[in-house]
């Protein structure tokens, strides 16, 4: 259940001097949830470079995406990185949230895995499937199955979390399953193989940056500063990923000179590649939640298909590349 949001109380001085002297009120930071993911890092790469003023933007690291969900439902924060489902979900239980950066694509970093006797999608039928009960879960397994000319009712699927899979995998309780990193290289040493990816689904996984809409116009210019940032140290990643590597790596949980190989299957959209993916009423974005939103409402609790093109600011996005 999710708790009322809060608002937040910005007060000025009392003095006359004071008063006479401001423009109006300053702006309390723009306060963001996140945890780790590959993706998401060029914002916390802004951060350790000093490229993020902390009076404007705070980054405020969570566990998991569970995490970052519940603070932005309860009014903690005033927006999260996460994916395009799980922004669902959260509007769906009623903060209003709007899209102002896409951070990554998958593509190949979502997989079906499966055991080597399983040599093609259609040697999928009557196979027991493990996926995460999740839109992005079901999403994949809806790609796969369709690619392989099967139903939902020629296999058998099991709801696992990203944590069971590998104990579900060594007690032989799955032949395949729905996954992603860095369990799918443990899974892929184990002698799994890949069935299926996101390459097949090309613009459709997308990682975001969601900000609730009433905190979006009190807080624009803070916004346009974080994602200014993001795409600074996005350049700086592309540039020296030597140097942005090493920097990443403590927080990734990766030695330094392996921290970019965590970006494997991931597309990072520069601003004009954003713009495409976020303008217009039919946008790649508005397209994938349509599809997303439909696989994840059922007849009890259905969820609104029809986005306007509110859910996406475009505008925010800076108009030159960094440099």
């Amino acid at each position: 259940m999710y708790m009322d949001r809060r608002s937040f109380l910005v007060t000025a001085g009392a003095t006359l001097p004071a008063l006479l002297g401001a423009c109006g009120r300053p702006e309390p930071p723009l306060e963001i949830a996140g945890h780790v993911w590959p993706g998401y890092e060029p914002m916390f790469l802004a951060r350790a470079m000093g490229w993020l003023d902390p009076d404007r933007v705070l980054l405020r690291e969570t566990d998991s995406a569970s995490e970052s969900m519940r603070r932005l439902a309860a009014g903690e924060v005033h927006g999260a990185a996460l994916t395009l489902d799980e922004v669902l979900r959260v509007r769906a239980g009623g903060t209003d949230l709007r899209i102002v950066l896409v951070f990554n694509i998958s593509a190949g970093a979502d997989m079906v895995l499966a055991r080597p006797a399983i040599e093609s999608l259609e040697d999928l039928a009557g196979r027991r499937i493990g996926v995460e009960d999740s839109a992005l879960g079901a999403l994949m397994l809806h790609h796969t199955l369709d690619t392989a000319g099967l139903s939902r009712d020629e296999v058998e699927t099991m709801s696992l979390t990203i944590n069971e899979q590998e104990a579900a995998w060594e007690q032989d309780e799955v032949d395949a399953v729905v996954t992603y990193q860095p369990v799918a290289e443990r899974l892929l040493d184990d002698g799994a193989h890949v069935l299926f990816d996101s390459r097949a689904m090309p613009d459709t996984i997308f990682d975001v940056l969601a900000i609730e809409a009433g905190h979006l116009e009190r807080l624009e210019r803070s916004t346009r500063h974080l994602i200014a940032a993001h795409f600074r140290a996005l350049h700086h990643l592309r540039t020296n990923p030597v140097d942005a590597g090493y920097r990443m790596a403590e927080r990734l949980g990766v030695p330094g000179h392996r921290a970019m190989e965590t970006f494997r299957g991931l597309v990072l959209p520069d601003p004009a590649s954003n713009r495409r993916l976020l303008a217009g009423a039919d946008s790649r974005v508005l397209q994938a939640a349509r599809e997303i939103a439909g696989l994840m409402g059922d007849a009890d609790a259905p969820l609104d298909r029809d986005f306007g093109d509110e859910l996406v600011r475009p505008d925010l996005l800076p108009r030159e590349e960094p440099r």
